[in-house]
């Protein structure tokens, strides 16, 4: 007990933690190696509704059963740059897709199946990215988090 509190007194993180830490930074990176790239078709509706999110933020929002919310606003990324998306929802055994509407009209994205998505997003080109949410359920999700780049 007494090597753990001083290894914490000295600022040095103990084996457990790091372990977490690298498992945490595994599931990310490999959570945005299966990125999908689908095209946004014309029979979703991005005008029903927006994400109050700029680039860098919290949102919270209702999302209707089958519908796409986007933000009010895009941001623009150089290729290369990754954009980190954390989000949780309910009900839990929706099917969502947390990802990036492209300069393109592409939509990249992350599905979530169990009730939250902690991944990362590389963009491959220049342009303005406009984040956006999808609920492919039945049923109308709440869902928050956090959006980063």
């Amino acid at each position: 007990m007494k090597m753990v509190s001083i290894l914490i007194d000295e600022g040095r993180c103990d084996v457990k933690l790091k372990r977490l830490l690298c498992m945490v930074l595994v599931c990310l990176l490999s959570m945005g190696v299966f990125c999908v790239p689908v095209e946004a078709s014309d029979n979703i509706n991005l005008q029903t509704g927006f994400i109050d999110v700029c680039a860098t933020g919290r949102f919270s929002l209702d999302i209707p059963a089958g519908k796409i919310r986007a933000a009010k606003s895009s941001f623009p990324l150089e290729a290369g740059e990754v954009v980190t998306i954390k989000g949780a929802y309910s009900p839990f055994s929706a099917s969502v897709d947390f990802g990036l509407i492209a300069p393109n009209g592409r939509f990249y994205y992350l599905n979530s199946k169990d009730g939250s998505l902690n991944g990362a997003i590389e963009v491959d080109e220049r342009g303005q990215y406009t984040l956006a949410i999808r609920n492919n359920s039945a049923e109308t999700i709440n869902v928050s988090g956090y959006v980063n780049y």
